[in-house]
């Protein structure tokens, strides 16, 4: 225990704490029947006879304030109350009921057989050989016990004295038992004011590396120790959770070859038996490699990762499905419009939304220089039988003429599509599209005029959105005199005081190295272990100890009697 307690159990030999780590609960009663031989023997009394009764599930009398062995005895009342807490879950839960709670943890016979036993009524003198033979009561830890909460006992009085007595280790384990019970009903804040006083390097094993992780999640540590905290044996139990934060922080710093090793073991999309808020987290994590694997230009592994997963959300609009579509495009648009590369695009949604997802492959393709794949992809659209579909396929090709400097090939793309806007054959709503597909496409090409130097393109550019103008439905009227604003980089006009001044500027388009627009993770959510004791109980340094190894331990062996004793019976 903390130098005050370990001092007195230093100089106050204690004959119980051997039967106590031997699990033998029957001796330490023996113990305990005996004469205290000084008041400090009289204090250890109190507070190991506090122990028997908590290892029996019996009632533990009131705490009095001067009480001696104060804080380690009120613990035992804390952890008393954890159990009302648990309720009948106690017997299975990761906490130290699960030990107490089993008939055969304690040994708590008597190591003498009823024929090896003279008794006669109790004498105050002794026999050299001769110990004193009691009865322990029987276990009363098979009756159901109230329902309790052992927060209303866990005060910051109490965690104060147990620094000081016990010592920052299990005045740590209190302080995270707190915050993480706060937590978890959702008092955040509160939370975050107990973890801020919380040090991890002060406990030990799995508590010090959930307390470090508690204080991450509550933002009193940077994002980025999630990644250290995602190979952490001691959180073996919650890792997927943290994966998923360490995967989004490393895609954020563009570490894309840590991103794919560390979330190696969940590259495989959930399947139909894998639980909800797991299946949420593993999604993620897919997302994540796709990223990666479009970063580092592995269009092969990137397909392979994607290809088993669109068949089943052709039609979802979930917003990460439409994120990985975006990725898969993007890289699709380095390549060829090869038959492999038609299928994926086809399974990436449904198929009446073949001739968008091809559009919008042809515009990425062009944007990162792949002229030839733009090309192709507006020869794909113009086979299509919709208006809509050859109204994409013709503002394509006039995309494509602009970066190739063909003036020719915009004016006659364009032609085309506004002849096309005027067949008569063409349903309202069919026009109604190929006006929308119209009007973006001068969108495109008042962004595109801020790179063309040559003197001739302004002229031109302003014909053609004269012609687009008049071409389509007069409802888009209003939208053009700042396109033809933004591409004569008109100077603000004139407005009256109070009002905002407005200036178009044509901003072409520019490459940055960031990665794409990335979604946030899923909320950081998990159900926080509990540690597994609440109590400090004295080795023979007087040193504190939580509790008996976690591990499975075998029965407590019973000694062997060597038939010499004669015990009174009180």
């Amino acid at each position: 225990m903390a130098p005050l307690l370990a001092a007195v159990l230093a100089a106050n030999p204690n004959p119980y704490v051997e039967q106590l780590w031997a699990r033998d609960l029957h001796g330490l009663v023996a113990r305990l029947s005996e004469p205290p031989v000084n008041p400090a023997d009289a204090e250890q009394q109190q507070f190991f006879g506090d122990v028997v009764r908590f290892l029996n599930c019996e009632p533990l009398p009131a705490l009095a304030d001067e009480a001696g062995f104060h804080a380690p005895r009120a613990l035992l009342r804390l952890e008393v109350a954890r159990r009302g807490r648990l309720g009948a879950s106690a017997a299975t839960s990761a906490t130290l009921w699960r030990d107490v709670l089993s008939p055969d943890f304690f040994r708590r016979a008597s190591v003498f057989s009823g024929g090896e036993v003279l008794r006669w009524p109790v004498e105050e003198e002794r026999w050299s050989s001769e110990v004193l033979e009691v009865q322990l009561r029987p276990s009363s830890c098979g009756k159901p016990v109230a329902a309790s909460d052992e927060l209303a006992l866990l005060t910051t009085v109490l965690t104060e004295e147990v620094e000081v007595e016990l010592g920052p280790e299990v005045a740590g384990r209190l302080l995270y038992h707190r915050a993480s019970r706060a937590l978890a009903r959702g008092k955040g804040d509160e939370a975050k004011v107990l973890a801020a006083r919380l040090s991890p390097a002060a406990l030990g094993g799995e508590l010090s590396a959930l307390a470090r992780l508690l204080r991450v999640t509550l933002g009193l540590e940077p994002r980025t120790e999630y990644v250290a905290l995602a190979s952490e044996p001691a959180l073996a139990s919650v890792r997927l959770p943290i994966v998923v934060q360490a995967a989004a922080q490393l895609s954020t710093e563009g570490r894309w070859q840590e991103l794919l090793a560390l979330t190696a073991p969940y590259a495989r999309w959930p399947g139909p038996s894998t639980p909800a808020a797991e299946a949420v987290l593993v999604r993620d994590v897919l997302y994540r490699r796709a990223l990666a694997h479009q970063a580092l230009g592995e269009h092969e592994a990137l397909v392979q990762l994607i290809s088993p997963i669109f068949p089943s959300l052709a039609a979802s609009q979930e917003p990460l499905v439409e994120a990985l579509r975006g990725v898969t495009l993007e890289s699709l648009a380095r390549g060829g419009l090869e038959p492999e590369a038609l299928e994926l695009l086809r399974d990436l949604g449904p198929v009446a939304g073949l001739p968008r997802r091809l559009a919008s492959l042809g515009e990425l393709a062009l944007g990162v220089g792949n002229v030839r794949l733009a090309v192709g992809v507006s020869e794909r659209l113009l086979q299509e039988r919709g208006a809509p579909s050859r109204a994409r396929g013709f503002a394509l090709r006039a995309q494509v003429a602009l970066a190739s400097g063909d003036a020719s090939g915009l004016t006659r793309s364009i032609e085309r599509l506004l002849t096309l806007r005027r067949q008569e054959r063409i349903p309202v709503r069919d026009q109604e599209e190929v006006d929308r597909i119209a009007f973006s496409l001068t969108q495109s090409l008042v962004t595109a005029s801020a790179d063309l130097t040559e003197p001739h393109w302004r002229p031109l550019l302003t014909a053609q959105l004269e012609a687009v103008r008049q071409g389509i439905h007069s409802r888009h009227e209003k939208a053009f005199p700042a396109l033809f604003a933004a591409l004569e980089d008109r100077p603000p006009a004139p407005v009256a005081k109070g009002k905002r001044q407005e200036a178009f500027v044509a901003v072409g388009r520019v490459a940055v190295g960031a990665p794409p627009s990335l979604l946030p993770p899923p909320p950081f959510s998990v159900t926080w272990p509990e540690p597994y004791s609440l109590i400090a109980l004295p080795l023979p340094d007087g040193s504190p100890r939580d509790w008996f190894p976690h591990e499975p331990t075998p029965p407590a062996a019973a000694p062997k009697s060597s038939g010499a004793e004669v015990p009174h019976a009180p």
